[in-house]
């Protein structure tokens, strides 16, 4: 009987403990992927998941973008992560929050386990998502770099 219950415990930590990661495919990943492919040539896919509560963006390349081109990329990312697309993303997985976080990462090489350039931009300034006070508030406006 004890191993059993344990048994039970255990699925139940594993039921509620993983965030399942959602493949999204809405109209404006593929209308950002479209018009990515076509600036890019070198772009060889693009990606987005959304794992509880935050998306990613992962672009693989076949080559290393210029400073130009990466900080064109940037852009159209930049423009694609507004709070009405974000919410939408959200609704398409029935996530009834913002988005924390969205991260964009960039491989420009066949060795698709490493990537070369990475940012992130997120709703809140603070951990403390219950504060939507316009002071806490940057709507994924400002992008980081991570550095590694």
């Amino acid at each position: 009987m004890s191993k059993l219950i344990a048994i039970l415990i255990g699925i139940l930590l594993l039921i509620t403990g993983c965030s399942t990661t959602h493949k999204i495919t809405t109209d404006s990943t593929k209308e950002l992927t479209k018009e990515l492919k076509e600036l890019f040539p070198s772009i060889e896919r693009v990606h987005f998941t959304f794992t509880r509560p935050n998306l990613s963006c992962r672009i693989d390349m076949t080559r290393e973008p210029s400073k130009e081109e990466l900080e064109a990329i940037l852009t159209e990312i930049e423009r694609f992560t507004s709070v009405d697309n974000m919410n939408e993303i959200a609704r398409s997985v029935k996530w009834g929050l913002e988005i924390s976080k969205v991260y964009l990462d960039i491989s420009t090489d066949e060795d698709r386990k490493t990537i070369e350039h990475a940012y992130y931009a997120r709703y809140f300034k603070t951990s403390n998502a219950s504060d939507y006070s316009e002071r806490n508030i940057e709507g994924y406006k400002i992008w980081y770099e991570i550095k590694e």
